[in-house]
């Protein structure tokens, strides 16, 4: 097993180290300087200037002789810049996250119900 941490390769009785799948990718992203993946460009509307914000996620992992990841942005809202004051708009949408909450209560309600009798 070797953690995504470099392999020995014999190769004319000498020992060189590679470097695996997994490693190049963790490298990849933590020499990444700048927030680019969550912070968009800046858009200016008159006065004001718009910043798209965003939620990265990503994971890797290997086992044997495979590899592999999975990477996700989702955009989470927006910096509206003015010259008075900055404020977060978030693209989340209250409507859907109230049905939500009034659904899941219904049914943990019935559920409480059912299990009383």
């Amino acid at each position: 097993m070797n953690n995504g941490q470099t392999q020995p390769n014999e190769f004319a009785g000498k020992k060189e180290y590679s470097e695996t799948p997994i490693n190049t990718i963790f490298n990849k992203f933590a020499n990444q300087k700048d927030v680019t993946f969550i912070y968009g460009e800046p858009i200016e509307l008159g006065l004001q200037k718009v910043v798209p914000v965003a939620k990265v996620k990503y994971a890797v992992g290997g086992g044997g002789d495979g590899s592999g990841g999975a990477f996700t942005i989702k955009p989470i809202g927006v910096y509206v810049i003015t010259p008075d004051q900055v404020r977060f708009e978030s693209t989340l949408d209250r409507k859907k996250l109230t049905a939500l909450t009034v659904v899941v209560g219904g049914v943990l309600g019935l559920w409480a119900l059912c299990k009383g009798k």
